[in-house]
């Protein structure tokens, strides 16, 4: 005949299987608020160049520059320079070239701007112009470039 012990004691598997089901149960409930409410508790991270909190469409004219952010040495400030240009683009064509640092934008000097605030004041309405005051290794001069559309220098680079 059993005893009462012996009746209500399980296998080890049964406890350890208990266990296991116990544990996913309590991990589904905790993870459960943070899939919820996903970035509304959590900012995004890692958005390059700049921090606006909602990103909106850039205007559609360019110039056709690539530019890079940089800083000499660590802690130093950093400088905006033309990277490369189209070769067949307006920057091109207005004389700007890779290595020129960009100072200013229409008037308005870039230092303190974020990327993404540079580049939306370099693109613009298609057919306007935009005046870049930039260094070259031997003078400052201001540069005055029409915009144009991507899809402009997107045919000439295939014809």
């Amino acid at each position: 005949m059993r005893t009462t012990a012996q009746a209500r004691t399980l296998p080890y598997s049964t406890h350890v299987e208990n266990w296991i089901l116990l544990s996913s149960i309590i991990g589904i409930l905790l993870l459960l608020p943070i899939m919820s409410h996903g970035q509304e508790v959590y900012p995004q991270q890692g958005i390059p160049h700049g921090d606006m909190e909602e990103p909106m469409l850039p205007p559609p004219g360019i110039i056709g520059v690539a530019l890079h952010l940089t800083a000499e040495r660590i802690g130093d400030p950093a400088g905006l320079f033309i990277r490369a240009t189209h070769p067949a683009g307006p920057a091109t064509r207005a004389g700007l070239t890779h290595g020129q640092e960009i100072l200013a934008v229409d008037g308005q000097p870039v230092k303190g701007k974020t990327y993404r605030e540079v580049v939306a004041i370099i693109r613009g309405e298609i057919g306007t112009s935009v005046t870049l005051t930039v260094k070259t290794f031997s003078e400052v001069r201001e540069v005055k470039v029409i915009r144009v559309s991507e899809d402009m220098l997107s045919e000439e680079k295939h014809t």
